[in-house]
């Protein structure tokens, strides 16, 4: 079913910070959603800002919102596992059997465009919250907030796995000021302790975000990272192709520290985006790394017993001792990273961290260095996937045909790489996660696996994807009929009740477009071609979508599946798509 939406302005809502407005404004024409109402637009915006914060990776904002009747009072979510946002309860258990551990963090979102705090509202929040955590709802969930249940109730089926109970976060968003009134105050205390009193979770902290601490977050997203470091110890090494400069030396742990915080003293999470490891919790090597900084003898020698951690930076400005990076990630020693900053309080001035510091924007350089840095214990396959060959000509190929679209897409090979080009929009950069869907879906037909983490897929189609002999128009087109669909979800212009069969109704119209079943060769690529041609056009993509939902509702109210499960079904999908198993074998 498509819907159409009439665009309010501004006038028509409490709006009356005219900056943040114009960041609104700005983050729509971005993200190409400006035909939503405004309610939804500053929904979108918020998620943004209080996800990207804890999440410096793309991520579709349908799996954010929850928005909408019976939502329990709350509009956004996010449940961050080891690193990982998971959007099913699947994901949960296979990150758990991934790692042997969970590290879980919440974070539930309300937010208001008016410009108060009001206590009303606030408690429907919490109340919302704390229904969540029931075992039972208090109140009517919609189906998004069901999922969400539903993956609330995965992770503590596996509590003998967590590191340390969930934290929580809660976030309460309006465009006015945050006066800290005692009356809302005293309200979401009494809230928040009956919640603290149930022991699941190792804290639950409520944060009032205003229009200034909104307009913060999204300039602090938006802006590139420039930091300044004294590094008394250093060497400068030799010279080297395609590196301007690089440096070895030992940065005072505190200084350090600096370096990783954000404007508001927390751990800048967005440094780490390059890094192939996620921070491992407490794992025997970091429990290590902590026993020498909780002794004061031993925390001196840190520059001895660790290996130190290697940082990436796009420019370098030396003044004498002094250095000023602009640009730059670690790219290894996130585990080093975490524990230090973790430990920040008790740091001595005579504790130093050995670092590697290299300028260079050569990508095939920096691809080495990351490779090269971490291959010295166990990583998942997805951390190397985009190093490989494969992808480096992917990349060029989407590349190639960014002059016969209208509105290119653009493969992200590496972290970050067209972030800061205002010529490219962030919702047409396609991410490895979201060509590994999209192709899982269209071409190896296998819908109902999407609701796997993606490496999962990498490691069980790991015969069936990237393969030399594919024709590369298979996954430009898989991705370019994906960021066309997101989109149509994210402008609601698809009714969001087919959200999680978006990647079904991908493939029926697939199906419908490129008949044949190889993956290379003259036919393929020329019916890849016409497709191409057809998704560009909007009322012609339109309509490959109303018949695809009409024979999705037909085909589901036939099988009398339930939707959660039909989603998952490898038996639904051949309904809709007789002969899909088979043809996914090819």
């Amino acid at each position: 079913m498509l819907l159409g939406r009439r665009l309010l302005p501004f006038a028509e809502t409490e709006m009356k910070d005219t900056v943040l407005e114009s960041y609104l404004h700005s983050f729509a024409e971005q993200y190409e959603i400006s035909s939503l109402k405004d309610d939804e637009k500053f929904e979108h915006f918020v998620n943004f800002c209080i996800v990207s914060k804890q999440y410096p990776r793309n991520f579709d904002f349908e799996d954010a919102s929850l928005g909408g009747g019976d939502d329990a009072g709350l509009d956004g979510a996010a449940v961050i596992i080891n690193g990982i946002f998971v959007t099913t309860p699947e994901q949960v258990r296979e990150v758990a059997k991934r790692n042997g551990y969970l590290d879980v963090d919440f974070y539930l979102i309300q937010s208001k465009s008016s410009s108060k705090f009001k206590g009303d509202q606030v408690g429907t929040f919490l109340f919302g919250v704390k229904s969540l955590f029931d075992e039972a709802p208090s109140m009517p969930e919609n189906d998004s907030i069901q999922k969400l249940r539903r993956i609330r109730e995965a992770v503590y089926e596996l509590s003998i796995q967590f590191t340390k109970l969930p934290s929580l976060n809660m976030y309460f968003v309006t465009t006015g000021e945050w006066k800290d009134p005692d009356p809302i105050r005293g309200r979401a205390a009494r809230e928040l302790r009956e919640l603290g009193q149930r022991k699941m979770l190792s804290n639950q902290d409520l944060h009032f975000i205003d229009a200034d601490k909104l307009k913060s977050i999204f300039r602090e997203l938006q802006r590139r990272v420039v930091k300044e470091i004294r590094l008394d110890y250093q060497t400068a090494l030799p010279e080297m192709d395609g590196v301007t400069r690089s440096f070895l030396g030992a940065l005072r742990a505190k200084d350090f520290v600096l370096l990783l915080s954000d404007d508001e003293g927390n751990l800048q999470k967005s440094l780490f985006y390059d890094n192939v490891r996620d921070f491992q919790g407490h794992n025997a090597v970091n429990r290590e790394i902590h026993e020498t900084l909780s002794n004061p003898v031993k925390q001196t020698r840190l520059a001895l017993l660790n290996n130190g951690v290697t940082i990436i930076s796009k420019q370098i400005e030396q003044i004498g001792s002094k250095l000023k990076l602009s640009d730059f990630q670690v790219v290894n020693g996130c585990q080093t990273s975490n524990i230090v900053f973790e430990q920040r309080a008790i740091l001595s001035e005579q504790t130093y961290v050995p670092v590697k510091i290299i300028e260079t924007n050569d990508p095939d350089i920096i691809t080495e260095v990351v490779e090269a840095t971490n291959s010295q214990t166990e990583v998942k396959r997805e951390a190397f996937e985009s190093l490989r060959p494969f992808h480096k000509e992917l990349e060029e190929y989407y590349n190639s045909r960014t002059k016969k679209s209208a509105f290119p897409i653009y493969y992200e090979r590496r972290s970050k790489q067209y972030q800061h080009l205002p010529a490219i929009k962030p919702n047409h950069v396609i991410t490895l996660a979201a060509q590994v869907k999209a192709y899982v879906a269209t071409f190896l037909r296998q819908p109902h696996s999407n609701h796997r983490y993606y490496g999962e897929l990498l490691d069980s189609y790991r015969e069936k994807l990237f393969v030399a002999e594919h024709d590369p128009i298979g996954y430009y087109t898989s991705s370019l009929l994906f960021q066309r669909i997101s989109h149509l979800f994210e402008n609601r212009r698809i009714d969001r009740k087919y959200k999680d069969y978006k990647f079904h109704l991908m493939l029926l119209i697939t199906s419908a477009n490129v008949r044949t079943q190889a993956l290379s060769g003259k036919e393929f690529n020329a019916q890849c071609e016409a497709s191409l041609t057809a998704f560009d056009d909007r009322n012609r993509l339109l309509d490959f979508v109303t018949d695809a939902t009409k024979r999705l509702d037909s085909v589901l109210a036939k099988s009398k599946l339930s939707s959660e499960v039909a989603v998952r079904s490898k038996e639904f999908t051949n309904l809709l798509v007789p002969n899909a198993s088979k043809a996914s074998a090819v």
